[in-house]
Order: structure tokens, then sequence, then C-alpha cells
């Protein structure tokens, strides 16, 4: 570039006749400026001063800017972006493991803009009482000798999934080291495997925009001597159990498949949920166990169960009144085929299936048949002599509850009471009682009022 000074021959005609023969290159600028009047200087200075700050704006790094320089390349369309979509758990437990590279090559390796020219933006999230910090999105520069000994990457996450974009991790690199990008890829996905938080917790998936997964407490009086039911429940869960975690090698070296379906079924309040309560607290750590909701049930049970294989080790899949949204297709069930295909994903899987149901008649055939739910069991109404055990449990610990003639008081229940029925037979006596003291007379008394039963009331209200 010359500068050049214009000189004017006519000082009244002002830059009109200014002619190429009357430019003059400026050669040495520091005297030029020196000539200038002193009013004139600053102004030019400041005005120097503001184009330099538009220009400095103008060349503001973008995502793409910084990725091109750090692979020295003039700009992205040299490069090759290898990438990969993530889910909803996926979005987490890549972040985390992006997050724990970058601080272990803290003093190699460089962090640049999120999208266009916006700073990397963070998040936390917590789960299960612990925090986790991570990026949400960012690019990040890892140089040779980092995670490839041969070539450097950038690594490019974006956890937010939205109409306009998508969840996704990105390795770039220079096409010729395209496999190196795969490879990259896979550690990481394999590392974020590893540090999955929701591995051996008790998690319930809902339908939230997708899948969405969230750490829960269970019962902690459910146990096998307060929850009363038949052996015959407690066998066949049992063998389910010892199906995914102790036979699981034998029965698929010999592809009989390891994966067990166990479908509880009988009357409201006879203890199906109670039962699935007490098979969670039993196995949670060893087992993650996943409550899954009618919802998530019905539009992403594929999604879950494709999440339980992700988490390795044995899964227990708690599937509560299936018979919500799975009935019979002559029904219109919605999510009958849903259940279908995912109990038929990989047989050899570790995963264990409880599910329960008030009417299994309900139910489609192709749903409980062998190889799906290999067993259905009946949880009826208790018989007296459980009926007894049942009572004696829930007022074990109650003021006066070990002078109660628990006989005499099972003895006047009424036919086809129900565990729920007796608890709450309990409930009415403690609230009924001096000071909260129960009596064999208060837990007759509320037996034979009736009221322990909701019922509907008969007739039209005018």
């Amino acid at each position: 570039m010359t500068l050049t000074d214009d000189e004017q021959t006519d000082p009244s005609a002002g830059l009109i006749g200014v002619t190429d023969t009357q430019r003059h290159p400026i050669t040495d600028v520091a005297a030029w400026l020196d000539g200038l009047d002193g009013g004139v200087r600053p102004a030019l200075h400041a005005l120097g001063e503001l184009l330099a700050g538009v220009a400095e704006r103008d060349r503001a790094e973008t995502a793409e800017r910084f990725t091109a320089r750090c692979l020295g390349v003039p700009d992205s369309g040299y490069l090759l972006d290898e990438e990969r979509p993530l889910n909803p758990v996926s979005r987490l437990t890549t972040a985390m493991a992006l997050a724990e590279w970058i601080d272990a090559h803290a003093h190699g390796c460089e962090v640049g803009p999120g999208e266009h020219t916006h700073p990397p933006k963070w998040t936390q999230t917590e789960i299960g009482g612990q925090r986790y910090r991570h990026p949400l999105c960012l690019q990040v520069y890892f140089p040779a000798g980092t995670l490839l000994d041969d070539t450097g990457c950038v690594i490019g996450i974006e956890t937010r999934e939205t109409i306009m974009r998508s969840a996704k991790v990105s390795v770039y690199v220079t096409p010729e080291a395209q496999d190196r990008a795969r490879i990259v890829l896979d550690r990481l996905a394999e590392r974020a495997n590893a540090l999955n938080p929701y591995r051996g917790r008790a998690v319930r998936a809902t339908h939230a925009h997708g899948l969405s997964l969230a750490v829960i407490d269970l019962p902690a009086t459910a146990t096998r001597e307060t929850v009363i039911v038949g052996d015959e429940v407690w066998t066949e869960v049992d063998l389910g159990v010892a199906a995914v975690r102790d036979r699981h090698a034998v029965l698929n070296a010999h592809g009989l498949g390891a994966r067990r379906g166990v479908l509880l079924c009988g009357p409201p309040g006879t203890g199906k949920s109670a039962v699935s309560a007490v098979v969670a607290r039993e196995v949670v750590g060893e087992f993650t166990v996943i409550y899954v909701e009618a919802k998530a049930g019905e539009h992403l049970l594929t999604a879950v169960v494709q999440e339980a294989q992700r988490l390795g080790g044995p899964v227990l899949l708690v599937l509560e009144d299936v018979d919500l949204w799975c009935r019979d297709r002559s029904d219109g069930g919605s999510g009958l085929s849903e259940l279908l295909q995912a109990m038929d994903i990989q047989p050899d899987a570790r995963i264990l299936t409880l599910a329960s149901t008030n009417d299994v008649a309900t139910l489609d055939k192709a749903a409980v048949r062998t190889g799906r739910f290999d067993a259905i069991v009946e949880i009826g109404y208790p018989s007296p002599t459980e009926a007894v055990r049942i009572l004696a449990a829930l007022i074990a610990e109650l003021p006066g509850g070990h002078a109660v003639d628990v006989s005499a008081v099972a003895a006047v229940l009424p036919e086809h009471t129900s565990g729920s029925d007796i608890r709450e037979v309990v409930r009415r006596a403690v609230l009924a009682g001096a000071n909260g003291h129960i009596s064999t007379a208060t837990l007759l008394a509320e037996v034979g009022s009736g009221r322990y039963r909701a019922s509907i009331p008969q007739g039209m209200y005018l």
C-alpha cells in the first residue's frame, strides 16, 4: 500500500481539481506526520485507533478458524470431520470423559470457541448427590503427543439438543489421519461408558423430550420379611437373578440366552410393586436398576434396553402396570410393538425384566410367550395364614403391637382382603388409638367399620 500526499494548485477547488500528477508518494511517514497541524494529529491518531479496533473485532476467531489454525491449514475446508451423534445419556458421559482429557492434558491442549465466536461453555450436572462439571459446547485442540503420537486433532462437542441443532461429538483431523480420528472417538466412547454415573444405581426412565434418567431412592423397609407372598414368587425371581448374574456365561455359551423376563400378575394391592421394590433393594449396586415409566415404556423402551446394554453388567428393568400401555393388538395397544421389539433385542444380554399387571388377559399373547416373559407368576389375595404374617410384620415395631392377638384380627378379615387393605387397617388403628398405641380392640373396630377399604358410592348426586 502506498501513501500519497495530495496537493491542490487551486485552494478554492477542493479535491475536485486533484490530478494524478499532483499525487506524491509519502516515503517518510514520520516526517509527514510531523508536518501536520497540531489539531489534526490527535484526530488522526484517534481515527487510527478506531480503525484498528474495528479490524481487531473483524479478526475475532471463530470455531472454524480456531480449528484450522490449530491444525495448520488455511481453512476448515482442508480438514476432515469424523462425528458421532450423542444420545441423552452419552451427552453427559462423553462430556465427562472429554473434561477428564482436558484436565489430564491441561498444559498441552488449547480450548477454543463453542460455536461461531462464542466462548466455550461449561455446566454442572448433579446425579445422586454428586456434582459433575463438564463441557456443554466447545472445541479443544490436542497436539501430537497427547491423544495421538503422530498427529494433532481438534475435538468439538455439542451436548445441546434443539430443533436447530443435534447433540454430537466431532474429531477434526487432516484427511490422511481419518483412521486416527475413529480411534479417538472409540477411546472417548469407551471412557465415557466407564464413567457412566448411573451404573449400579436405581434410576427412573422418563419421556421428557427423549429419554431421561434420574436417580431415585428405594424404599428402605421393603424386605422379604415384610412383603409376604407365596414362595413360588421368590423362586421365579431368584431364578431370573441367577440367570443374568451367575449363569450368563454358560447359558450364552450354549446358545440358550441369559436374558429373562418375569411377569407378576394379580389384583390391585396384593404386593406386586412391593416385590419389585424388594428385588431392586437386594440387587442394586451389583445391578443397575431402571424403573421405566409408562410413557417411556410405550415410546422409548427400545432406547432404554439399548442404554442398559451399554451399561454392562447385570441390569434389572422394572415395568410396573405394563397393561396401561401395552394391550392386546385387537384393542389398539400402541405400546405393543415397542415392547416386542425391546424384548427381542439381544437374548444374550444380562437383563432381567420384572413386569407387573392387574390383568394378564389384556396383554397380547405375543408379549407373554416364553422368550419374552419366561415366567408368569400370580400374586393373589393372602391366605388366612399369610394375612396373620402380614399383620404381624406391620405391627411388630408399633406401641402395643406385642400384645395384639393377630390371629383374632386376621380371622375377621373379609374374603379378598389385600395386603394394602391390611396395611390401611393398621394405619387407621394407629390414628384412632391413644398416643398412637394399638390394641386388638382398635384393630377389630377398624375391620368392623369397613372404612379401610375405599368404596364408590352408589347412585347419582343431584
